[in-house]
Order: structure tokens, then C-alpha cells, then sequence
């Protein structure tokens, strides 16, 4: 409806602006058959202008496309099941209410049109014909007669033919069958059915109809008395009804035709109005059709050839995820899409590496080992995603993961993971993921390579429409040429050999080896430049020893890249995990860097009354499990409080966040969306009435701490 709804808008002023230039130059005047071809035109122009679209090519250079950096986001287990309420919404939408009206509205002008032709098939019926020269006449005394349609004239037998009055009239009923007039009122009275909304086409049907008068007013009087004419015209009394696709003889106005019968018909006014209307048409015409189409000639990638492994998920007994029919499985369909990267890649610079090209077992470790031999620049590995039946019909779309930060490679395989997911945002026909994603548990191919690594989860074989979609060649074709084209942009970007980017030294680099003002970053946050933000990073790193400290020196374009000016001369990034590190003591002495030392920190932290843990061993609980929790919840929370408050039909994932404490009370309670319809409002309200929950368990102590905890709302209409 919204694509019609514009294609009418179109419509409704290209016949507009035709119309006012026929109002201001050309109405009332002489040249009556001109204007008849005019008004037709202006119909046909109207309606196909915006129809057509004609493209002006235009070539321009693309310079080496720029990634846009995303953030990553963690996923975790820290929810319980999902639960899902499910409401039928009933009522109809705006935008569904206006369909049915337009729908309506244009079955009531049918049903006029077919009527009309009812009632002349009736009088045709009843009524005796005379065919003289492919004239039929039809004798009648039928109110609204004498009048003509198509090649019949219906005539009045009140009205006599022979005499001057009946010969005029005769004559006037003629020439709008020998000049065809009632095929221009079944065109804009069918046009009209559907269009019936524009104003401009009625305003066309009026003075169609009465340029038809006006040509056969002048045959009729021809050699004839004009002012006789005109006075019976004054006289006659009118019908009681007429037909809309008919020429009934008395027609109003009358002002207008007697007017036009005593106009001057030697008057040469009106030529400039016709010729102008010749760049007006193209005017139009251009503005409706002709479209600026630019072709950017993307940059290819000429530089030094990189090796890029590609990894089908799975293989042999592993069958991975398993759609819910149990017919279509994970490993076939992965294997299927890395086949078409490699037959789609026409790059000679870009080698592509299969790990499997049939249907074997490889264990995650020979996977990272195969990985590693090959000395690749970028590691890729492609999978389909799973859930269980009962969220399957809301799991849907792809997602990009990359390893976790402590696992390195971080910076490279989020660039590269965001050029992904820039690429199917544009043109891919499921959801897709908007950042980046880490999980809490690596993902070993990941966490074990030797470069950049993204695994990609191209939808959910679980979900119906993801499935539908994903068996089709052209998926397949579009997943491969997305990532061939991400591959490419960030060889473009990097112009340098993609290398593994985790280094593990134990000292920050000297200062006399980096170049002044250069950019320092700990930790992912920004210290500054120069001098005084060295000593910044000095000072924070002071009197810890590191198990693994990361540093990574920047380049000045990579740096701009990912900081702007302020990494215009290149950037330091250090970077370590606190669970990692440990403290001097204040006698110069270390504690060891062990587990038990971190248990014995993390002891340390649960003793403390003050200390919110956002991750711990075992999360709260609802008292009774998550049946209890699912019983309370569907029995609590009403479905159909969205449909209350105007929500569309759709799918919606509330997530509330609140504290639990350690004796089991709740507080804190905030919404992290907002999708409104008042559904975070009765999710805290709900929470907030509720149990107190079983508080959350870190190295079996019990302590206070957040959680999180989603509620989606389904609303479907019937």
C-alpha cells in the first residue's frame, strides 16, 4: 500500500500541474479538438510518468573503501529460558483500515460503471433499432433521451426529427458518434475507478464532457441559425437523469456553450499556449523518469596476495544443528556456502583455503592446526545457527562472533568482522546482527588462530523464513559475494600484509623507540598524548606484575582509522585482564599469580557488604526454578497489554535488569529497552510485586548482584 500510495501521490500532481496549464492557457478557447487530445494526453501522461524510471549512468572512482568500526557486545548465559507471551491482535491497522476503504470506495464505482452499461442493454433490449449507414438508431421515449453511446443514437420519439429543432439535434447527436466521444468517457470513467481519489482526473471529466458539446454544437449548427439554436437549447427542459458514459443533448452548462457557439471562429489567439505546452510535457516527463544513477567503480584489491582459510562448521558425525523436520542439517549447508565463496572469488590476489571440501570429522583442534599451517592473513568459518523448538519461530538472523579480548587479535578481527557485517546489512533478506559478538566460553577455532578470525552464523536452520531462505541459490550467491567484497575492503584498508596482532612482552616499550605525541591507550581507554600521557600509563601500571601484558603499535593510518586526528602519529595500545594480575605487596615481595590467589581476591570481594557482582558462578534465581518463575510470569503478566496500548503486530524482546541481594529482595529495577506500549512499565511492575528471589552464589558464598532478564512479547494478527 505504501508503494501505491507514493505512485499515486505522483500521479495526483503530474495531472495537477497538467491540468492548471490547460485551466490558464487553453481552456474556453477555439482549437476545441486540440484541447480534447490534450486532456487525453495529460491522463496517459500522468499515469505512466511515474511509472518510469530511465537511468543516467554515472561513472565515478570509489576511493579504498573506509570500515566503520563497531562496538562488540558479549554474549553470555546469564539469562534463564526465554519466555514468550504470545497475544492475536484483532483489530485492523491504520495503514490496513485505509487499504480496505480505497478497496471499497473503488468497488463502488464498478458496480456504476457496470450499471450504465445495465441500463443501455435494457433500452436496447426494450426498444426497436434502425441501422442506417453502421448508425443503429433506437427509437425511445426513455427519460434523458435523445442522447448517444458509442455507434447508437437513442432518440426521443416526443422530438421531431424532420424539423429544423429535430435536425439540429440529430446532427449534434452524430458527430459524437461519428468523432468517437463516448471512448473518451469510458476511459477517464475507468480510470476513475481506481483513481478516483485525484481530484484533477474529475476536473479532466468535466471538461472532456463539455469539450464534446462544443464540437458538436459547432456541426450542428453549421448552415444552420445559430440563435435558433441557442434558444432552444434555453428552452428545452432537462431530463431527470443521464448517464455518465452517455452524450445526453441537454448538457449543462448552457452559459459555456452558448458562448463558445458566438466566439469568433477566425480568432488566432491560443497558438503560443499550445506550442509551450511542448516543454512543458518534457519538463514533466523528466522530472517523473530521468534518475541520476552513479556506478562507483569500486577499488579492487592489486596488493600483496593474502591467504584467507575458509572453514565449512562441522562435517562428518558432527552434524551440527539440525532443522526442526530433522531433514536439513548445519554441516551440508556450510560446506555448500564455502564452495560458492571459492567459485565466486575471481581475485588472483585473494587465495582461498578450504579446511574440508567433502564431508569429513575434523576436531576443533585439527581444524586450528590446519589453520595455522597455512600461514593465512584472515581465518573465516562459516555456520548455521540453532535454537530449540520452542523459540524457534523468534530466533532468527545472522551474527558475526569474534574471540574474546583476552584471547588477542582483537582490534583485526573486529575491523574485519565489522566489514562483514557492513556488507549484509545492505543486502540480505534475514536480520543481521548489528555488532560484533564475543562469547564468555571462546570458540576455539577463534581463540587458536594465528590472524584475524571471524566465525559467522548466516541464520537459524530452525526458523522457518531463515531456512526458506538459506536453501535458496541466491542466498547462498549473496553470502559469498558479501564476503568476498568484506575481504576485499579490508585488504584495501590495511594495505599491509594482515598479520597476527597479539604481542606478549613484559615491559612497555621503550620511549625512546616510539615517536613523539604518539596516541596511548590502556585498556581500551584513551590516556592521551605525548609525555604526560606515557606517565599516565606508567603510573596505572606501577607496582603490578602482568601474566601477559598486550601491546600493540599502530600505524598512523590504522590509527586515524580507528581514533581520528587525535591517532594521527600512531597509537600504543596496551592492554591486560585484572583476574591476570597481581600486586606488589608493600614490602616489595609478590603474591603469586595463581588460581587460589584469585579465589582468595574474589573471597575477599564476597566478604564485602558494598560489592554488586555482575557475573558470579551460580546467577539468582526465581524461588521454585525457572518453572515456577515461567508459571508466575505467563500467569501475572498479561499478553495483550502491547495490543492495549496500539502496538503493531511483531515481536517484541523486553529486557529488565534490577539487583537481587543476598537476602533474596529485589531493588534497582530498570528496563534496559524501550519499545514502549507499556510493556517495560508491566515488566518492572511485575517484579517489582513479586517473591523475593534465591540470591546469587560466588565460591560458595552468597553475595549481592545484578540480573538480567528478558520477556518477549509476541503479538500476531488473526
Amino acid at each position: 500500500m505504501l508503494l501505491f500510495s507514493f505512485y499515486l501521490l505522483k500521479v495526483i500532481i503530474c495531472s495537477g500541474v497538467l491540468f492548471a496549464y490547460y485551466w490558464l492557457l487553453l481552456r474556453n478557447k477555439i482549437f476545441h479538438q486540440y484541447n480534447r487530445f490534450y486532456l487525453l494526453a495529460s491522463i496517459g501522461l500522468s499515469l505512466l510518468a511515474p511509472l518510469m524510471q530511465i537511468n543516467i549512468l554515472h561513472y565515478a572512482d570509489s576511493p579504498a573503501p573506509a570500515i566503520k568500526l563497531l562496538q562488540v557486545v558479549t554474549s553470555s548465559n546469564e539469562y534463564l529460558d526465554e519466555i514468550v507471551l504470545t497475544a492475536h491482535k484483532n483489530n485492523f491497522t491504520v495503514e490496513q483500515l485505509v487499504s480496505l476503504l480505497y478497496v471499497l470506495t473503488t468497488m463502488v464505482f464498478l458496480s456504476l460503471f457496470i450499471q450504465v452499461f445495465i441500463k443501455i442493454h435494457t433500452l436496447l433490449q426494450h426498444h426497436q433499432q434502425t441501422v442506417v449507414d453502421n448508425i443503429c438508431f433506437v427509437n425511445t421515449t426513455a427519460k434523458g433521451t435523445p442522447f448517444s453511446f458509442l455507434k447508437y443514437i437513442f432518440w426521443n420519439d416526443h422530438i421531431e426529427i424532420n424539423t429544423i429543432t429535430g435536425n439540429q439535434i440529430f446532427k449534434h447527436e452524430l458527430a459524437h458518434v461519428q468523432q468517437k466521444h463516448s471512448y473518451d468517457k469510458l476511459l477517464i470513467n475507468a480510470v476513475l475507478i481506481f483513481f478516483w481519489c485525484n481530484p484533477f482526473f474529475w476536473l479532466v471529466r468535466k471538461e472532456l464532457h463539455i469539450i464534446h458539446e462544443f464540437m458538436a454544437d459547432k456541426i450542428a449548427v453549421e448552415d444552420s441559425d445559430t440563435e435558433a439554436f441557442a434558444a432552444m437549447i434555453l428552452q428545452a427542459t432537462y431530463p431527470q437523469h443521464q448517464f455518465a458514459l452517455t452524450n445526453p443533448f441537454f448538457y449543462s452548462p448552457i452559459k459555456r456553450r452558448l458562448i463558445m457557439l458566438t466566439k469568433n471562429k477566425n480568432a488566432k489567439a491560443g497558438y503560443i499556449g499550445r506550442v509551450l505546452v511542448l516543454p512543458l510535457a518534457v519538463l514533466l516527463f523528466a522530472a517523473f523518469t530521468l534518475k541520476t544513477k552513479t556506478i562507483i567503480n569500486t577499488p579492487v584489491y592489486h596488493g600483496k596476495k593474502i591467504t584467507v582459510v575458509l572453514d565449512a562448521g562441522h562435517g562428518g558425525k558432527d552434524f551440527g544443528t539440525v532443522s526442526l523436520n530433522g531433514k536439513i542439517i548445519e554441516k551440508d549447508m556450510a560446506l555448500s556456502i564455502v564452495k560458492k565463496i571459492q567459485s565466486l572469488n575471481t581475485n588472483p590476489n585473494i587465495h582461498l583455503i578450504l579446511i574440508r571440501e567433502t564431508d569429513i570429522y575434523q576436531t576443533p583442534p585439527e581444524k586450528a592446526d590446519f589453520n595455522n599451517a597455512q600461514h593465512p592473513d584472515l581465518f573465516i568459518s562459516i555456520h548455521v545457527n540453532g535454537t530449540s523448538k520452542d523459540s524457534a519461530a523468534i530466533k532468527t538472523g545472522m551474527s558475526v562472533y569474534v574471540f574474546r579480548k583476552s584471547d588477542g587479535n582483537t582490534f583485526s578481527s573486529k575491523l574485519f568482522a565489522s566489514a562483514i557485517i557492513n556488507e549484509f546489512t545492505n543486502n540480505y533478506k534475514i536480520p543481521v546482527g548489528k555488532l560484533p559478538v564475543q562469547q564468555e566460553v571462546g570458540i576455539w577455532v577463534l581463540k587458536q588462530s594465528v590472524c584475524p578470525a571471524v566465525l559467522i552464523e548466516t541464520g537459524y536452520i530452525t526458523n522457518k523464513k531463515d531456512l526458506a531462505y538459506l536453501q535458496t541459490e541466491a542466498a547462498k550467491e549473496t553470502i559469498a559475494k558479501n564476503v568476498l567484497a568484506a575481504i576485499e575492503k579490508y585488504a584495501l584498508q590495511t594495505e599491509t600484509t594482515i598479520t597476527n596482532d597479539k604481542v606478549l612482552i613484559d615491559t612497555i616499550p621503550k620511549k625512546n623507540e616510539l615517536p613523539d605525541n604518539i596516541l596511548y591507550v590502556l585498556n581500551d581507554k584513551i590516556m592521551g598524548s605525548g609525555k604526560e600521557a606515557s606517565n599516565k600509563v606508567d603510573k596505572e601500571l606501577n607496582n603490578k606484575v602482568f601474566k601477559n601484558l598486550m601491546v600493540k603499535i599502530i600505524k598512523e593510518k590504522e590509527a586515524i582509522i580507528k581514533y581520528g586526528e587525535l591517532g594521527k602519529n600512531g597509537a600504543v595500545e596496551l592492554s591486560y585482564d585484572p583476574n591476570e594480575t597481581t600486586a606488589l605487596q608493600s614490602n616489595g615481595s609478590k603474591t603469586v599469580d595463581t588460581a587460589s590467589s584469585n579465589a582468595n581476591r574474589n573471597n575477599f570481594d564476597a566478604k564485602s557488604d558494598d560489592k554488586i557482582f555482575t557475573k558470579v558462578e551460580n546467577e539468582p534465581k526465581f524461588p521454585g526454578g525457572d518453572s515456577a518463575w515461567k508459571h508466575y510470569l505467563q500467569k501475572n503478566l498479561n499478553p495483550a497489554i502491547p495490543i492495549y496500548n496500539g502496538a503493531p503486530a511483531g515481536t517484541y524482546r523486553v529486557i529488565v535488569k534490577f539487583i537481587v541481594s543476598k537476602d533474596g529482595s529485589i531493588s534497582n529495577i530498570e528496563p534496559e529497552t524501550k519499545h514502549g506500549y507499556g510493556m517495560e512499565t508491566a515488566a518492572v511492575e511485575l517484579i517489582e510485586k513479586g517473591p523475593k528471589w534465591k540470591p546469587a552464589v560466588q565460591n560458595n558464598l552468597i553475595v549481592t548482584a545484578y540480573k538480567k532478564q528478558p520477556i518477549t512479547f509476541v503479538i500476531e494478527d488473526q
